[in-house]
């Protein structure tokens, strides 16, 4: 809290945000735009500052290959600094704060957990109930109430904090029969759950009579337990459920086949040999194939199937928004309804028999949480494993092995020892910390070379390209041999390039930075030696066909920009019905493609087409050849965060 490095990107005070002029479309985003905050400062005296903790434990393991050595860490870090800098774990906003004992799968371990994170947040109730004065990072002292506002955990450590099995939702009191509906049941309170933790088997719970949060101040702990998107969507709807569904209906060699014929995106994972011989998946995979999984069912199932997989998707892109608003939320739960509504269209195919699933349900609970505690991806799941490295895994190896957790827990004090003084020295001398940035900056920024060095001066441009272009004179007839046609004599020749990069600008609701896009405009090379042939490859850019990027000889003129020729497809009128996804032709012109001149500055953003292959998928199809034999396509909406809200 009085760490000067975070002096400018701290937060005090709860705030209102709003997305129009008239105040009426609030805006969730930090913490501090959220709901709990203004309902936690209306219960405390004037003047004190809420200090909300977030609170995070994973298990894992330390050894590799073999053995059984595990680690159950706690992490702690607080809602008042920024998101963006609280996820660098360069930044040290996070904390460890033990390490817990093994637990068991007897009532006993849940008993020894809950008495074990009594001991390490017995100084947070203290402080909790009177505040403590503290000179926080903007050099005033302010009396800091740090009350336990999320817990980020998986399910069955959700279950564990609760007191609750593992067949019941930790976080309300839904019936174990009706997980698969969309009803609306009364959350789970801490009064009564310590009341009813007498007759703990027939509500669900484990005869935990001590839970830690009993005496944790202005605490609800069923609403702590953020909704996890790691495990409930990526990993056990999208992937345990959707996918499984869907290769139920279409075999899997089909689904294989289409994603080998999947067209190319820059920074799109191309799974050559299809999804069924992935052995281990992560979160990367997930969420590679919901940038794909509508558009290739498209053409492969049914619309009413098609409506449900688009639901889903919809529901798990908007919860990945890094900033909400009212309207957002509410296509959230458009998303679910749609899904609740055409579900029974699976039970009828006898895909699966009923929809009585906790991950389901706990779809109902991320409007409410989102609400209340601020954008999801502030209590994201992946962020405590990203810790594991640093807190974990390098005091592991650092040891000796025996009695590791002792000699981790030393290091781990050596480390923050030293970083805290580098840290110091370099607050105490700014000029010179400063001068060296600055310099590190000049040193980055002679590397990065936009358009023309002699027009750039002149010309701000939102693209690059190479300094030297990798094809330079080359011949009419060479470029015809490409496929490539331009009209002018023989005797001209041509700078040609290979890439180009379109400058994408930052965005508050999906949070990327600013950054630069790869198009690709590469002619195929001939089998060369042991090497073999490189087919050609041309990137669509949104409404266009990039085919060659390239500067007109100086007796065509002077001009400011390279040129694109470029092959055009039609206009975004159509719509299919199902997904939503635009269906796009090659536009032509007297029976030949439409293709234009145009200058490179024209080009806004990448675009992913995904060709309509039909029930079953030709054989000669292949990621080389569909923009050229498929005969319609589907716009991708899906491809990223920003054109699917630009397209929806």
């Amino acid at each position: 809290m009085g760490n000067p490095a975070f002096w400018d990107i701290m937060s005090y005070v709860p705030e209102w945000a709003y997305a129009d002029a008239n105040s009426e479309t609030h805006i969730y985003d930090e913490m501090w735009t959220g709901n709990w905050w203004w309902d936690i400062q209306s219960k405390l005296p004037e003047g004190v500052v809420v200090m909300p903790v977030i609170l995070s434990s994973d298990k894992m393991l330390l050894s590799q290959f073999s053995g059984d050595k595990k680690v159950w860490p706690v992490y702690l870090t607080i809602r008042n600094i920024s998101k963006d800098v609280r996820h660098q774990v360069s930044a040290h906003a996070t904390v460890l704060i033990g390490y817990l004992p093994k637990k068991s799968q007897l009532v006993t371990g849940y008993r020894l957990f809950h008495h074990s994170m009594a001991l390490l947040l017995c100084p947070l109730a203290n402080a909790g109930h009177k505040g403590r004065e503290m000179i926080c990072a903007n050099r005033y002292i302010c009396r800091i109430h740090p009350i336990l506002t999320a817990y980020i955990a998986d399910f069955p450590e959700q279950c564990l904090v609760a007191c609750n099995k593992e067949s019941w939702c930790p976080c309300c009191l839904v019936q174990l029969n009706k997980c698969g509906d969309l009803e609306d049941w009364e959350s789970c309170c801490m009064a009564d759950t310590l009341k009813t933790l007498q007759k703990f088997d027939a509500e669900g719970l484990h005869a935990v009579f001590n839970p830690f949060w009993k005496d944790l101040p202005f605490t609800e702990v069923f609403t702590c337990l953020t909704p996890d998107i790691l495990h409930q969507l990526h990993k056990g709807i999208f992937h345990d459920h959707l996918v499984q569904w869907c290769m139920s209906i279409v075999s899997e060699k089909e689904i294989d086949a289409h994603f080998q014929a999947m067209t190319q995106y820059p920074t799109l994972h191309h799974f050559k040999k299809g999804i069924s011989s992935v052995l281990q998946w992560t979160s990367t995979e997930h969420k590679e194939m919901q940038r794909v999984f509508v558009g290739l069912l498209a053409s492969a199932v049914e619309d009413c199937i098609l409506v449900v997989v688009h639901s889903l998707l919809d529901f798990i892109y908007y919860v990945q928004l890094q900033c909400h608003t009212d309207m957002t939320l509410v296509a959230m739960e458009e998303g679910l309804k749609m899904f609740h509504a055409h579900k029974h269209v699976l039970v009828e195919l006898g895909v699966h028999e009923d929809f009585n699933v906790l991950k389901i349900h706990s779809m109902q609970h991320y409007v409410t949480s989102i609400q209340a505690l601020g954008s999801t991806d502030g209590y994201n799941m992946e962020y405590p494993e990203q810790l594991h490295i640093d807190y974990t895994k390098d005091g592991y190896w650092a040891s000796n092995k025996c009695n590791y957790m002792e000699q981790m827990a030393l290091w781990l004090q050596c480390q923050e020892a030293m970083y805290y003084k580098s840290v110091y020295l370099a607050w105490r001398k700014p000029c010179a910390v400063g001068l060296e940035s600055g310099c590190k900056s000049n040193a980055r920024d002679s590397e990065t070379h936009i358009g023309d060095p002699a027009r750039s001066a002149a010309v701000k441009a939102h693209y690059k390209v190479a300094k030297i272009p990798p094809h330079c004179q080359v011949s009419v007839n060479s470029i015809e041999s490409q496929k490539w046609v331009i009209q002018p004599i023989r005797l001209d020749q041509f700078d040609v390039y290979n890439y180009l990069y379109v400058m994408s600008g930052p965005s508050v609701i999906t949070g990327h930075s600013q950054s630069f896009q790869k198009i690709h405009a590469l002619p195929k090379i001939a089998a060369h030696g042991w090497k073999a042939e490189t087919p050609a490859r041309f990137d669509t850019m949104f409404v266009m066909d990039g085919e060659l990027i390239f500067r007109l000889p100086n007796q065509f003129g002077t001009f400011i920009h390279p040129l694109a020729y470029v092959e055009w497809f039609t206009t975004l009128q159509c719509q299919d019905p199902a997904t939503s996804l635009y269906v796009v032709t090659c536009s032509t012109r007297n029976h030949r493609h439409n293709a234009s001149i145009i200058s490179i500055d024209c080009i806004d953003h990448a675009c992913h087409l995904q060709g309509w292959c039909g029930r079953e998928i030709s054989k000669d199809w292949s990621a080389d050849c569909i923009l050229e034999k498929a005969a319609s396509f589907f716009v991708n909406s899906y491809i990223d965060l920003d054109m699917f809200l630009s397209l929806e």
